[in-house]
């Protein structure tokens, strides 16, 4: 995989909308297919030869979904999110997409599941990752090293917090998916209201030159790693044993090699598109969102560097020259 983006890949786009809510569909955690939330054939035979033709996109997120959320957690002294945490957690970054099937969908897996008990500390617990989660979905750049440093001092492990984060990114995509196929059929958005519109990032800290990426926890250490860990290390880039993202992601191994399959999946379709049309679509992205890094590296990407360094300076900007993509 020799594209690198953050370790918040997955949920550094999120979108919001606002709207009329509906009331939430019992029977949505008993859909078959979970990522989809049960979209299937269409009227429109465009639509559903270009849904086939990303079948191994979808194949390869639904199998995301156990590995992020199992029925059942054997719970240690590293892993300690529960499938209570895991879904409550899904349930609030699916409130802040606003998407109403993903939440019904999520609520309905999380209502029958017991909830922690009544404790101060577990009190404290929920609440820190309730906030983070919607602060990362919605806000990702004011996550500081303070934010991550308050999950650890509430009980999240290093594993924890990248699974967690995976987590929030996952949901976020899935939304994503979700709500473009629903547009594509031209089926009406039913939205969760009272979310805003979130604002362009500001321009501070964006420029065209390259950064090196940095991790805010530790990473695995390659000599004391397990089997699977290396193995998927190996899977992932040649060079994944001395770089510091995957060293991370590595701590939430069967995660991260879920991740990498959807990721390699998206980038393997062309779909007639040039690399240079890609690398400003996900520049854009990366800019609105606030991604520093990805927004340095795709830059790179892009022959017309006065383009690239309009977007950089704001996506408003007089100065962009469209036509000049090809």
């Amino acid at each position: 995989m020799e594209h690198r983006l953050t370790p918040f890949q997955w949920y550094h786009e999120t979108q919001r909308s606002s709207g009329d809510s509906s009331p939430l569909e019992p029977a949505a955690a008993s859909l078959r297919e979970r990522f989809l939330l049960g979209l299937g054939t269409f009227s429109d035979e465009g639509l559903n030869a270009a849904l086939s033709h990303r079948i191994d996109v979808f194949t390869a997120s639904s199998a995301c979904y156990p590995v992020l959320f199992p029925d059942r957690v054997n719970v240690s002294r590293e892993v300690t999110l529960s499938p209570y945490d895991r879904l409550s957690t899904a349930l609030t970054v699916a409130q802040v997409t606003g998407v109403q099937s993903l939440c019904s969908h999520y609520a309905a897996r999380l209502a029958p599941l017991d909830s922690p008990d009544a404790s101060r500390e577990s009190n404290v617990r929920l609440a820190q990752i309730t906030q983070y989660a919607r602060q990362l979905a919605s806000q990702p750049t004011l996550i500081c090293s303070k934010a991550i440093q308050q999950l650890g001092e509430v009980g999240l492990s290093t594993q924890d917090i990248v699974t967690f984060s995976q987590i929030i990114g996952f949901v976020s995509y899935q939304a994503r998916v979700v709500a473009g196929i629903a547009a594509l059929a031209g089926r009406p958005a039913v939205v969760l209201p009272g979310f805003p519109q979130i604002e362009d990032a500001e321009p501070a800290g964006f420029s065209c030159t390259e950064r090196s990426w940095q991790t805010r926890l530790p990473e695995i250490v390659v000599e004391q790693a397990q089997a699977r860990q290396l193995d998927i290390l190996d899977q992932s880039h040649p060079d994944a044993r001395s770089e510091s993202y995957y060293l991370l992601l590595a701590h939430d191994a069967p995660a991260l090699h879920e991740r990498n399959a959807v990721f390699n999946n998206i980038t393997r379709h062309a779909d007639g598109l040039s690399p240079r049309l890609k690398a400003l679509v996900a520049l854009v992205t990366s800019r609105i969102n606030g991604s520093h890094y990805c927004a340095a590296t795709l830059a790179h990407n892009i022959a017309d560097r006065e383009l690239a360094r309009a977007l950089v300076a704001g996506i408003g900007s007089r100065h962009l020259r469209w036509p000049t993509i090809r």
